[in-house]
């Protein structure tokens, strides 16, 4: 629970907690990057989206997702420059997110490009 001072602030000491929370959170992140094999890109995607609720009600394993990212990226690798790559990229994550409703795997498939064309990535 952050501590919260009468002007609405976060205490020196909450802070110190959030901030090793955060490290925690950082150091397994990097320790399960390193055990998945994926590229910084693709365990992005599986990264963000093992938290996120739809997926989780369908049932979809962000691993796998990220794994099936990665291999799509690999067959449509100008995706970031090419509008026709870049449209059959998204249309092939569709098919791994059926089981979303289609706002939902609107959503998720939008996501999942946003993450792997990001600049600065490998």
């Amino acid at each position: 629970m952050t501590q919260v001072n009468c002007l609405g602030k976060t205490t020196g000491l909450a802070a110190m907690d959030q901030l090793a929370a955060l490290a925690a959170e950082k150091e397994a992140a990097m320790k399960a990057a390193r055990d998945s094999g994926l590229s910084a890109r693709a365990f992005a995607v599986a990264w963000v989206l093992r938290e996120d609720a739809a997926v989780k009600a369908a049932g979809i394993d962000p691993m796998t997702l990220a794994k099936d990212a990665e291999e799509l990226l690999g067959r449509f690798p100008n995706a970031s420059v090419n509008a026709d790559e870049q449209r059959r990229l998204r249309a092939s994550l569709y098919k791994p997110l059926l089981a979303l409703a289609q706002d939902e795997r609107a959503r998720v498939v939008d996501l999942v490009v946003r993450l792997l064309l990001a600049e600065g990535g490998e």
